[in-house]
């Protein structure tokens, strides 16, 4: 936590909670965050080109609609549905309490209908366009996820699903009806069977598909301590795999997380390197599909806990994070290179306003390092909203939001080390073509390539 500083800050008119904070991750790499207060507020954060070129941070409330006066703000969510274009979809649940002391509780789903005549992400927009689904339970997390369906040319074709769960020990599923510009409730055993009987509230829910979109693996928390993690056939539904553990108190959150950090292969680079180096660097696509997955299950009574490769191991791996029980309660969770070494790092958030980084060395899981923020610590993402390339580490706690950098210093060097083994990676994929096409050995080539030398210098 040494690396990264508190850049901005931003304070909210009322507290919020675990459910209140969601990233909009844009088709031209522009990130921006939503984050809410209980009482109907709900603002968005980007940044901004100001007018002497520097970046600008910008808090704006959006003014959604159908959220009625009086109305509490429980958990928000949203996702993309295109790949080539900005198509958000972004679900809000909100509880509203009677005179009489009844309470109404709704799903409201907001999205863009003319994508055609204004192409370009207008939140505004979006926030006028309602969907509103009566709801006959209280809503926890808002969660969204995929279907996945083979078509009849073997194409795998992915749907997205709203996944919400409630007061009745149940997740319930809605899949859109385009046709009639709808949204219907559809039977979870067909298509998360997982899910379909919870021992209670479900409090936290994580789901991550591999890489070829075969299997799914999810995870979730309960009110009552009971942690779940299954993997799961996408095609026909089938559970492969299933592990429960039972931990004193209830789960806060639960998170599947790979421990090595991929970086995507800059396309800006595809002018100078040639097609052979870009396919040679992305290669590490296919062996992604064996990676290990890893659980990281957060308790509020006892310490937090690490499943290392729960696929092949179920939950026999595991590793304490010593000392995470000892700030209060731990809330929250994220995964994410915080030091840009390349292996991630599991940052817990606790009601004792302390972040808490722990790192994986000499097979076993630490605490690194930690931080003392002034309100408890509801919410965590990793994301870059600067667009500048680095991610920043985004807090929402009971006062406002944090938005954390990393140290320039540290980025720049970061920077250079990572260009000098990019160049002698390309030297060393260009030297091995040249000697292919030669079809001489190591010794010969490295002799013509010693002559070359000494005629360049000569």
């Amino acid at each position: 936590m040494d690396t990264i500083r508190d850049a901005h800050y931003f304070l909210l008119p009322s507290q919020g909670n675990v459910y209140c904070l969601t990233k909009i991750c844009q088709t031209n790499g522009v990130n921006k965050v939503l984050f809410a207060s209980l009482r109907r507020k709900i603002y968005m954060l980007d940044y901004n080109d100001n007018v002497d070129g520097c970046l600008k941070p910008a808090v704006r409330e959006i003014l959604f609609t159908y959220i009625p006066n009086g109305a509490e703000i429980i958990s928000l969510d949203a996702y993309n549905r295109s790949t080539v274009c900005d198509d958000f979809f972004i679900g809000i649940t909100i509880i509203k309490s009677n005179s009489d002391n009844s309470h109404e509780t709704y799903l409201n789903i907001y999205s863009e209908q003319d994508l055609e005549s204004n192409a370009v992400l207008n939140m505004e927009s979006i926030a006028q366009n309602c969907l509103s689904i009566d709801l006959s339970f209280i809503p926890y997390q808002l969660y969204h996820s995929e279907l996945i369906h083979q078509s009849d040319d073997n194409e795998l074709r992915k749907e997205p699903v709203w996944l919400l769960s409630g007061s009745d020990v149940k997740v319930h599923v809605f899949r859109e009806d385009k046709a009639n510009h709808s949204y219907s409730e559809i039977d979870i055993e067909k298509c998360f069977p997982e899910l379909a009987s919870p021992s209670s509230i479900i409090l936290w829910l994580d789901i991550l598909h591999t890489c070829n979109y075969q299997r799914r693996i999810t995870a979730f928390g309960c009110e009552c301590g009971m942690m779940t993690f299954a993997v799961i056939d996408t095609l026909t539904s089938n559970i492969l795999s299933i592990h429960y553990n039972q931990f004193e108190g209830s789960i806060s959150q639960v998170r599947l997380f790979y421990l090595n950090h991929h970086v995507k292969y800059p396309c800006l680079l595809n002018q100078i390197v040639e097609k052979s180096a870009v396919e040679e660097m992305d290669n590490d696509k296919e062996s992604r599909t064996s990676e290990p997955v890893h659980l990281v299950v957060v308790s509020t009574l006892q310490m937090s806990v690490v499943y290392m490769d729960v696929i092949e191991a179920g939950l026999n791996c595991r590793y304490n994070l010593e000392e995470s029980e000892k700030y209060d309660v731990s809330l929250c969770v994220c995964a994410a290179d915080i030091d840009m070494d390349g292996q991630k790092e599991i940052i817990l958030g606790t009601y004792a306003q302390e972040l808490l980084m722990f790192k994986y060395n000499d097979d076993k899981w630490s605490l690194h390092s930690q931080r003392s923020l002034e309100h408890p610590i509801h919410c965590l993402q990793y994301v870059d909203v600067t667009g500048d390339g680095v991610k920043e580490l985004i807090v929402l706690t009971l006062g406002g939001l944090h938005v954390m950098q990393h140290s320039l210093d540290v980025s720049y060097n970061k920077l250079i080390t990572r260009l000098k083994q990019f160049k002698n990676y390309w030297r060393e994929i260009k030297d091995k073509k040249e000697r292919d096409e030669i079809g001489e050995t190591s010794d010969s080539y490295k002799k013509t390539k010693e002559e070359d030398k000494k005629a360049k210098t000569g």
